[in-house]
């Protein structure tokens, strides 16, 4: 595996979420074009997902390498919690399915709620964020290394 930084695993995490975000919703609406006009409409909601994706992936990969130098091992994500919370949002894109798998009160319900849904989603976002970039400073101070080793 070659050792790619932090900032091209952000990139690539932010790239990824946004193929799976259109292909979920590509396939949930029937139509390739769908997705682009979802995103217009809410591109307020799903940029700071995609961002904050992005952001937990380069995090992810700077505390792996600062453990892989004697940083104590400590590893942590929440980036399940994007993609989750995303694909969650594009839910009420398989009404259609939905019946025949006995769950169509779950499309109708996040379908009149997805805009707190994706709020909720940007506050989960956001919380790993924290919570990765709190690690990664404190193995700074636990383990003797310097701040610009990285």
């Amino acid at each position: 595996m070659k050792n790619y930084s932090p900032l091209v695993w952000g990139l690539g995490g932010a790239i990824s979420i946004v193929v799976i975000f259109y292909l979920v919703q590509a396939w949930g609406m029937q139509s390739w074009v769908g997705p682009l006009y979802q995103f217009q409409y809410k591109w307020y909601f799903i940029v700071p997902l995609i961002v904050g994706f992005g952001i937990q992936a380069g995090l992810f990969r700077a505390i792996h390498l600062k453990a892989k130098r004697g940083g104590g091992g400590t590893m942590a994500a929440s980036g399940g919690v994007s993609t989750l919370a995303m694909a969650g949002c594009c839910l009420h894109n398989f009404a259609a399915l939905l019946p025949i798998l006995g769950i169509s009160g779950l499309a109708i319900f996040v379908s009149t709620y997805q805009s707190y849904i994706f709020l909720v989603s940007i506050v989960f976002v956001t919380g790993g964020v924290i919570y990765m970039v709190r690690k990664y400073l404190k193995m700074d101070s636990c383990c003797g290394l310097p701040n610009n080793e990285i």
